[in-house]
């Protein structure tokens, strides 16, 4: 039997047997899980204890500080089409079967504000010579080393990725597919927050990060930035200023080290207590677009619009060196649904590439709808993705949603691109129905001087992406839940060629609670891939059950 080993395994169990005791030792009482009636109402119920809890320390109301659930699940895969990359030899029917010990930890100490969900999920093939182990880990959080001054913020991220945009794709984990990647990204990042003689606010932050995947041809990537800010007012009251500094440099295994700064001066302006706007005038230095380092001046404008506590609507334009940036977002939360748009364009370097692809699980585009609505908005940072992440996991865990069901995917590459990035989210939820419709669209353009890596941009010079996933959930009871997943996704690359993937996938998932600790589900998927070299299609009954302790 041949035994694929995935590169990071030692790592995260590293990471799992380290956090686990120290949870362990300070584990309290569980608590109740506060009851809803909506996923909206989930999510503010979630933020509302997380924010009592942290605004009263002294509290003897103060609930659990640690929270930790061990879990187990099994899941058993009946395929038509287990290798997907030998559909032109012939379709091959496996049964597989996948056990998933993991846990999720939760702290909210009066120091330690953190989240971490990891799980091992053993595979093992019945009719094929093969069986793997994947990880799969999603953590951040912070520290507060020193009271109201010195913090340390982590994350962490393991999951498979596709290597090429143009490569065959895969709707489910249990495929055998040798155009995928187990890829791991970690940050740390200690900064410092204060004031100047009660009148000039400062930060100073430090970013240092590592991306690895298991992949020849690919660089591992290793990046460095400083970031510092000072804020403070003017004789007019209605007048802001901001200075920003941030410099980068980026290290490939295979390929020349990039480096980065930017010097830049904003004057913010409150024309409204609703409406401001923005100038802003610098200086940028870097060698992407050369081998050499080019400045280049920069300026730009942009207002924030808040008519009501509903509605929020942003703009920002810049002239920088590869042209005009900007970053639009718009959101609107009414009583039982909310919309959310966003538009940028900038500078994408990994391990920003890799945060942001991640945004193709049913967990990820919960995250994104509620991450920038009321009341998770206006949060401060090192409380903000906690509570999101416990908002997310209430709302998953009601309409009995897979978190880890790919959508979208995104492909990884070991150059400095252009990248224009646009997203479209709408949620409708009623009483017993919930849809979430989510349309994206990716443009990424190689900018990197004198690059032979061996990746998308070496046969093209602009890669486009854009997609779509609607997901339909209907509470049959209190127990149970059925939902209806479609997505489609097509990937275009622009060179001497132009090339051509898509990816369609119809999913039909019934989720009912067998117990107080105990879920089952039963689902049925169509999946078609089509390229110039391997279309496939394949068929899949899936039945997993999951026991929380």
């Amino acid at each position: 039997m041949k035994t694929k080993a995935p590169l990071l395994r030692p790592v995260s169990g590293a990471l799992l047997f380290c956090l686990s005791p120290l949870a362990l030792a300070q584990q309290n009482l569980p608590g109740a899980v506060p009851n809803t009636t909506s996923p909206m109402s989930s999510a503010s119920s979630s933020q509302s204890t997380f924010s009592e809890q942290n605004t009263d320390d002294q509290a003897s109301t103060f609930q659990r500080t640690w929270t930790i659930k061990p879990r187990v699940t099994l899941t058993e895969t009946l395929t038509d089409n287990v290798s997907i990359n030998r559909s032109a030899q012939g379709k091959q029917s496996d049964l597989i079967t996948e056990l998933a010990p993991g846990i999720r930890i939760e702290s909210r100490t009066a120091r330690l504000k953190s989240y971490f969900d990891y799980a091992l999920r053993g595979q093992f093939y019945t009719q094929t010579d093969y069986s793997r182990t994947q990880n799969s880990l999603n953590t951040f959080g912070t520290l507060e080393a020193v009271d109201n001054w010195l913090y340390l913020d982590f994350s962490g991220i393991i999951a498979q990725q596709a290597i090429s945009a143009f490569g065959t794709q895969s709707s489910g984990s249990g495929a055998i597919n040798n155009n995928s990647t187990e890829t791991a990204s970690y940050r740390l990042s200690p900064n410092i927050r204060g004031q100047l003689g009660g009148m000039v606010d400062y930060s100073l932050r430090y970013n240092r990060s590592t991306t690895r995947s298991d992949v020849a041809n690919l660089s591992n990537v290793d990046l460095s930035q400083w970031i510092g800010q000072l804020r403070g007012s003017t004789p007019f009251q209605n007048l802001r200023w901001t200075i920003d500094g941030n410099q980068q440099t980026t290290e490939y295994s295979s390929g020349r080290k990039t480096e980065a700064d930017t010097l830049r001066a904003i004057g913010t302006y409150t024309v409204l207590p609703q409406f401001r706007v923005s100038l802003s005038a610098g200086r940028e230095s870097n060698n992407y677009a050369s081998l050499e380092q080019e400045s280049h001046n920069t300026h730009g404008y942009g207002f924030d619009w808040t008519p009501t506590e509903r509605t929020r609507f942003s703009a920002f334009k810049e002239n920088r060196f590869f042209g005009d940036g900007h970053n639009i977002s718009f959101s609107h939360r009414f009583p039982r649904s909310s919309i959310r748009f966003t538009d940028t364009r900038d500078v994408s370097v990994l391990p920003n590439q890799f945060s942001s692809v991640g945004t193709g699980t049913v967990y990820d585009q919960w995250f994104q709808l509620l991450e920038n609505t009321e009341p998770f908005a206006s949060m401060p940072p090192d409380a903000k993705e906690i509570a999101v992440a416990k908002a997310v996991e209430l709302v998953l865990a009601k309409l009995q949603l897979n978190p880890n069901q790919q959508t979208t995917s995104n492909f990884l590459t070991s150059r400095a691109t252009v990248q224009r990035r646009q997203q479209l989210a709408l949620v409708l939820t009623g009483v017993r129905n919930t849809i979430t419709f989510l349309i994206n669209r990716n443009e990424n353009q190689s900018i990197l001087a004198a690059a032979a890596l061996n990746d998308d941009f070496a046969q093209n010079n602009v890669i486009q992406q854009r997609g779509f996933s609607l997901n339909v959930s209907h509470q049959l009871s209190e127990l149970s839940s059925l939902s209806f997943l479609a997505s489609r996704q097509e990937s275009t690359g622009s060179g001497a060629t132009t090339v051509k993937a898509t990816m369609t996938m119809l999913q039909v998932r019934l989720s009912t609670k067998l117990g107080v600790k105990t879920t089952g589900s039963l689902s049925a998927r169509r999946s078609e891939f089509d390229n110039a070299t391997n279309p496939y299609t394949e068929n899949a009954l899936v039945g997993t059950l999951s026991y929380i302790y």
